[in-house]
Formats: structure tokens, C-alpha cells, sequence
């Protein structure tokens, strides 16, 4: 879905949560913003390698992952996030096919596109975020606006017209 529904949020309480079930973790934020600087995708890639391998300095300069690297990715149950992936080239470059990692690794991919996903990932297997009904957006908004759940009653009807404006946008009612 569209920037602000909180999957970005939503990804990484998701990875923090789990992180302690595996041997290696990775969170790769904004792929999408990363991947339009030079070299970008290759950095990411390098990175990804790198963390999971426990190197600081790895160069992979070609477009496929060496054997004995690859070998080594296999037989390291991994946690990792692909945060804003828009793009297919991304998630072949970073991710690769399923047995690019050890069994039992899993990978977290947010995207506002979902076609993109499902020419990768089973359809059964993609989870879209929803923005808040109107009593969650209106908790959200005092928690942020006023610091408590409820706010003065001089404020209660603008409140409610802030949250029906932002459509249960999280991240408008923070902000």
C-alpha cells in the first residue's frame, strides 16, 4: 500500500521480535532510495552478503554470487528485511530464488506495489496493511497530539475532524 500505513513500522517490530530465533539478521531499509545512488544495488547486496557471513568487507562484482559464497549463504539460517522494494531487479539481486538461503531462513519484504510481490512470493504469503478504523486513528492522534488517550473536551470534535480528514493514516496522525 501507499507511504504511512506503518509497514516499514510494522517489518521492524516483526524483526526485532524474531531476531533471537536465528543466527544471522539483516534489515536493509529503503532499498528503493538506496538502489537509485551509484552502485546502489551492489552496495545493498555487499551489505546483505557481508552481514550475514559476519564479513565487514565483502565485493561481489558479478552479477551472480560466487559458488563457495553461496555455499557458505546456504548453511546460515538467516532473518532478513528488504525494506521499500519497488523494483524486481531488487528483490533477484538481494534475494535471489528460495534456495539462496539456508532452510529455515525468512525474508520480509515491504512494497507498496503488491504485483511485485506476487511474481515472486506466494500469494498466500503477502500480508497488506490497512490503515486504522476511526477509533484506533482518534487513540493514535491523542496519544501523539496530547499525550494520553483522551483528550480536554474543548479539543474532542477537532480531533475527530483531523482523524476523518487523514483517513486513518498513521503516519499524518503522528506527525
Amino acid at each position: 500500500g501507499m507511504g504511512g500505513f506503518g509497514k516499514t513500522t510494522l517489518a521492524d517490530a516483526v524483526f526485532h521480535r524474531h531476531s533471537s530465533k536465528f543466527e544471522v539478521c539483516c534489515f536493509l531499509a529503503n532499498v528503493r532510495e538506496n538502489s537509485e545512488q551509484t552502485n546502489g544495488l551492489h552496495q545493498l547486496r555487499n551489505k546483505l552478503v557481508g552481514e550475514i557471513l559476519k564479513q565487514k568487507e565483502v565485493n561481489i562484482d558479478t552479477p551472480s554470487i560466487p559458488p563457495h559464497i553461496q555455499d557458505r549463504l546456504r548453511r546460515t539460517k538467516a532473518l532478513i528485511v528488504l525494506d521499500d522494494v519497488n523494483a524486481r531487479k531488487q528483490l533477484e539481486d538481494l534475494v535471489g530464488d528460495h534456495d539462496r538461503f539456508c532452510q529455515g531462513s525468512r525474508i520480509i519484504i515491504t512494497a507498496r506495489d503488491k504485483g511485485l510481490l506476487e511474481q515472486k512470493v506466494d500469494p498466500a504469503k503477502i500480508f497488506s496493511v490497512e490503515g486504522l478504523g476511526p477509533e484506533e486513528a482518534l487513540e493514535l492522534f491523542h496519544s501523539h497530539a496530547f499525550g494520553n488517550k483522551s483528550p480536554t473536551t474543548d479539543y474532542t470534535e477537532l480531533s475527530r475532524e483531523v482523524v476523518d480528514y487523514i483517513k486513518g493514516l498513521p503516519l499524518a496522525l503522528k506527525v
